[in-house]
């Protein structure tokens, strides 16, 4: 059995846990349910039913569910933890949506496809930083890399008429904001943690008082965004199509980037060299891996990611640039890094999961649920401290993030 904190064993916490949550459901539905309602799942328009459940019986089989999966937990222990987990937290999620469309319809389709636009830019900033964290570097500009991508996005597109020539830009301008952080970092040995924070603020100033004086004064702030297509065959597929195979192409980048990286950081010789670095530095420089030109070469291609999803805000959303409009989503990049344990699949599924949050948490606000929204909003920050406290999985970073190298 793993310990967490004050020595209450891992696995009977677990269990503890989906308990109350099929206890919260069922005293959810007895209080606030009735016979009558029914639960609408549309497809991406409200006239094209998908499903139609009897709102209680559906909660009381979820919690049913949670409460099997809780007694299940505490008699095997360990063994399921982790399948009985993500069962629980998809009863969990299902039953909110259950409970959430009561008497009313919900696109269930339309929302899963806009969670996966609401995660690009959160899955890409993952990427950026599992390239620098992975090599030992802590990366906490990925939010000034972004805007400065979002920025430099606007203006070159705006100047070439073309919107990739626009996310090339972009993409170059983060690299170089990367290699400032790396050369902070890495040649001078100043505080990384310090260094992307100047980073931040420099791409704040930056971009608003370019903003200001010239891109929107010039009339060149306004190239709109990617037009949407369907790849040709997939996005015929039923369901399942029009949710991944029908978005502008800063989503189909994010996909293809998550494979690519996957790849090359745990399959490649290059990969490996990288996690070297990252975990025992020391001894990659013995087997005569250059510890900091790897380190300076996977900060830059950080950077490069972080630009497309810069690039994400201004071309692929809004179609212009507007101030501070990363609004924290480097941020919540970094939590998702944290969240899917340094990996990429593991970024995302959390830049998923947090992404679905923010486009749930919009439904609301059209449903006229009487929830705040900001509850949602909550939700990548309390996730990733728990996950940080080992309750469900612990996060482990790599061992020598964050500390400088000199050749001894």
């Amino acid at each position: 059995m793993s310990p967490t904190s004050k020595g209450i064993p891992r696995e009977r916490l677990l269990s503890l846990l989906f308990l109350a949550g099929g206890i919260i459901i069922l005293l959810v539905t007895a209080l606030t349910v009735t016979p009558a309602h029914r639960s609408a799942f549309t497809q991406f328009d409200a006239d094209t039913p998908l499903v139609t459940l009897p709102t209680r019986a559906a909660l009381y089989v979820l919690a049913l569910l949670s409460l099997f999966a809780a007694g299940v937990q505490w008699a095997k222990g360990d063994r399921w933890s982790d399948l009985l987990l993500g069962l629980v937290s998809l009863f969990i999620v299902s039953a909110f949506l259950v409970w959430l469309t009561r008497g009313r319809s919900l696109s269930l389709l339309g929302m899963l496809r806009e969670s996966i636009v609401r995660s690009t830019p959160l899955v890409l900033g993952a990427l950026s930083g599992l390239w620098c964290e992975r090599s030992g570097v802590i990366n906490i500009a990925i939010e000034g890399m972004m805007l400065t991508g979002a920025f430099t996005a606007v203006a070159a597109a705006s100047l070439s008429g073309s919107h990739w020539v626009g996310v090339g830009a972009a993409m170059l301008v983060s690299a170089l904001m990367a290699a400032l952080h790396a050369v902070l970092s890495i040649r001078y040995k100043v505080d990384q943690i310090i260094s992307g924070t100047v980073i931040n603020i420099l791409a704040v100033g930056a971009t608003r008082y370019l903003n200001v004086r010239l891109l929107t004064p010039s009339g060149h702030n306004a190239p709109g965004t990617f037009t949407a297509f369907a790849i040709p065959g997939l996005s015929k597929i039923p369901f399942i199509g029009p949710i991944f195979f029908l978005h502008q192409p800063t989503v189909y980048l994010m996909m293809v980037l998550v494979v690519i990286v996957h790849v090359v950081l745990f399959h490649t010789r290059w990969g490996l060299r990288t996690r070297a670095v990252g975990e025992h530095p020391q001894a990659a420089d013995t087997l005569g891996v250059h510890v900091n030109r790897t380190r300076y070469i996977n900060v830059l291609i950080g950077g490069l990611i972080a630009g497309i999803g810069g690039a994400y805000f201004s071309l692929g959303e809004v179609g212009r640039f507007e101030d501070a409009m990363t609004n924290g989503k480097g941020f919540v990049a970094l939590a998702a890094l944290i969240f899917g344990k340094w990996t990429a699949l593991g970024g995302l599924g959390a830049g998923m999961l947090f992404g679905f949050a923010d486009a749930l948490q919009d439904k609301m606000q059209i449903l006229g649920v009487g929830i705040p929204a900001e509850f949602l909003q909550m939700v990548p920050y309390v996730l990733t401290v728990i996950v940080l406290a080992g309750v469900i999985g612990r996060s482990i970073p790599p061992a020598a993030i964050g500390k400088p190298y000199e050749k001894q």
